[in-house]
């Protein structure tokens, strides 16, 4: 049976009542994860959760940087990339980063990584929000992703960044620091 994570909608609608849900609980049917989410099968992952928590949240930044191993450093929280427009997110856990909606949705993908599906950008997506973000990194950090996208240049398709280059403001800024720092 595949893990998976409901909400307390999900929960009225499977079980009925809220004391049957309770019930279900008690018996070892569901697991109560947080308020809120309930999983019918084993212990989920905390992305998961998070993922499942925050539909739009797309893993991005230091997140994105360990999950395609471009380092090994594991931030304290997890970054999300939401729309602009974004309800404000406030759990401990998650680090937000509002994108304008025309370049949200750029470069979304999912791979899976530790038994979990997740919502990512694409390495190239990743690359371009590095190269846009230089000046408010930490300069280890950024040194580091830089070079490792340097070894991993083959991995890239230069096409898809071409293709994201033009929707961003800044476009020449960011396209000379790849081509200067990567290509």
């Amino acid at each position: 049976m595949v893990n998976m994570l409901l909400t307390y909608r999900d929960c009225r609608e499977r079980f009925g009542k809220p004391y049957q849900i309770d019930g279900a609980v008690a018996d070892g049917r569901l697991r109560k994860i947080e308020p809120g989410i309930y999983s019918d099968g084993g212990n989920p992952s905390e992305l998961a959760v998070i993922q499942f928590k925050y539909p739009k949240g797309i893993l991005a930044f230091e997140s994105a940087y360990l999950y395609y191993d471009l380092t090994d450093y594991i931030p304290e929280r997890y970054a999300l990339a939401t729309p602009a427009n974004a309800t404000a997110i406030r759990d401990s856990r998650v680090k937000q980063y509002y994108v304008p909606k025309r370049i949200y949705a750029l470069g979304i993908t999912e791979i899976a990584k530790g038994g979990d599906r997740i919502r990512i950008y694409d390495r190239e997506r990743v690359l371009v929000d590095t190269a846009r973000m230089k000046n408010l990194m930490a300069v280890d950090l950024y040194k580091e992703v830089i070079g490792n996208f340097r070894k991993r240049i083959a991995e890239l398709d230069p096409t898809k960044i071409a293709d994201y280059l033009e929707q961003f403001p800044k476009r020449s800024m960011i396209e000379r620091i790849i081509d200067e720092e990567v290509f």
